[in-house]
């Protein structure tokens, strides 16, 4: 019998930034990916960290956080099961811009730098795969942007939390979470409104049965209706998909 973890994992190997890679390439990554298993509050990588490599989670979810402003570590979304991770800094050559760390206790493929560095060198086709993963990341982050300005308070904190559960750009529905680790504080933090503010949006939608609040967890009972709230639609398909 199968467990959920088996077809997250075969999701991670056939993603779309492998899959755009000649055939024995793909195969050389899979076969170097090493599996591995952390606990819940496991930090990753943080900010100003040499790249070690890239990490495909296979279960358990992990928060992504900045602190480039004044008030400290924010938090930009959260990651689930099928997410690729870490390639934007070798792309620039660059420390970490953000800190990683697990909210449950996660199992993950992790491919390491130094196996990159040896596999790009040999094979620069590589680069297109992880710029593939890199565009799919920028595309979320100008998701998010667009998210920022929507002017309705409930519809705006409504995108987060379809952000939050991997559903914001088209995701398929075996890959979208329906419970998000996240604090009313984050949320907050996120939609850029006050926590009673907040509060009693997230009151309403419960009330709704659009969500169920536990705590510091949040689970969402009807992800269309979410997506409706925030005004977003799944992606079109592309041609022939």
């Amino acid at each position: 019998m199968h467990s959920p973890s088996d077809g997250a994992e075969a999701r991670l190997l056939h993603a779309d930034w492998l899959s755009v890679l000649p055939g024995d390439l793909a195969k050389r990554l899979r076969v170097a990916s090493a599996r591995r298993k952390c606990p819940s509050g496991t930090v990753f990588w943080s900010y100003g960290d040499k790249p070690d490599g890239l990490y495909g989670l296979i279960s358990g979810s992990v928060r992504m956080d900045t602190i480039w402003s004044h008030h400290g570590p924010s938090m930009l979304s959260t990651f689930h099961a099928g997410a690729w991770l870490g390639e934007a800094e070798f792309l620039a050559d660059s420390p970490r811009i953000t800190s990683m760390s697990a909210l449950r206790a996660c199992e993950y493929l992790f491919i390491g730098a130094k196996t990159i560095e040896t596999i790009v060198r040999e094979r620069p086709e590589l680069w297109r795969g992880i710029g593939l993963l890199a565009f799919e990341h920028l595309s979320l982050a100008v998701a998010a942007l667009d998210d920022a300005m929507i002017r309705s308070s409930k519809a705006r904190l409504a995108a987060v939390l379809v952000r939050l559960c991997g559903a914001r750009l088209g995701t398929a529905e075996d890959t979208v979470s329906l419970e998000i680790d996240v604090t009313q504080s984050d949320l907050a933090q996120m939609a850029n409104l006050s926590r009673s503010v907040v509060g009693g949006h997230l009151e309403e939608m419960e009330r709704n049965g659009i969500i169920r609040r536990s705590y510091g967890r949040m689970s969402v009972a009807n992800i269309d209706a979410l997506r409706a709230a925030a005004g977003v639609d799944k992606s079109p398909k592309k041609d022939g998909d």
